[in-house]
């Protein structure tokens, strides 16, 4: 997973000089022809990169429409055809990581290994930690990248509303570790995290 947030909508990029002045992002592109739907991807990886690499310069709402337009390298008009507002590129890197996340924690072979699906969980959210602090620091919860997204009802998925019921409990439990662990710096490692969990939670049999 070490590469997963180098592939989140190039979002670390970087600004090239050229003459001792610095290029918009788009013109780092160096795209010429694209269709509605590229340009549209286009537009919303340049504003994403541009608000990360403000938000290391200054908090969210110090951030003015004019200069992330300005640093991304498109029109103001491009920008709320895509959003309504700068909150709104957080809710999407949010959403993105969200949804990606759980695609892959369901895979088959997770499953039936217990440690290693709670190891990629705090790997995932380790790999991330430059893209989920700008959210925390923009009042969006780490709790949000969960919110009405069960990985465990995806995995295990049970017609028995107690048994679903004891499947959320667990879910939540788990989730609120890994939400102290993050805020609290990421002190202990991945893999100390994976045992300690697959230790805790062994107790609590997922049913189906």
């Amino acid at each position: 997973m070490g590469a997963f947030c180098k592939v989140i909508f190039h979002f670390k990029g970087e600004l090239s000089i050229m003459k001792n002045e610095p290029r918009t992002i788009l013109e780092e592109r160096n795209v010429l022809r694209l269709n509605n739907e590229e340009s549209n991807k286009l537009t919303r990886e340049c504003l994403t990169t541009a608000l990360m690499q403000l938000m290391k310069e200054k908090s969210l709402d110090k951030i003015t429409i004019t200069e992330l337009v300005k640093r991304s390298g498109v029109s103001r008009t491009a920008f709320y055809r895509n959003y309504s507002s700068k909150e709104d590129i957080l809710v999407d890197i949010r959403n993105y990581i969200a949804e990606t996340s759980n695609s892959f924690l369901v895979k088959p072979e997770l499953k039936d290994n217990p440690r290693l699906w709670f190891r990629e969980c705090f790997k995932i959210v380790q790999d991330n930690a430059d893209l989920i602090r700008p959210i925390l620091d923009a009042k969006l919860t780490l709790g949000d990248f969960f919110k009405n997204q069960s990985v465990l009802d995806s995995l295990y998925s049970t017609d028995n509303r107690m048994n679903r019921y004891k499947n959320l409990a667990i879910e939540a439990a788990f989730q609120r570790i890994m939400i102290v662990w993050f805020d609290e710096g990421m002190i202990e490692s991945v893999d100390e995290m994976a045992s300690f969990c697959n230790d805790i939670f062994s107790n609590y049999s997922i049913v189906t």
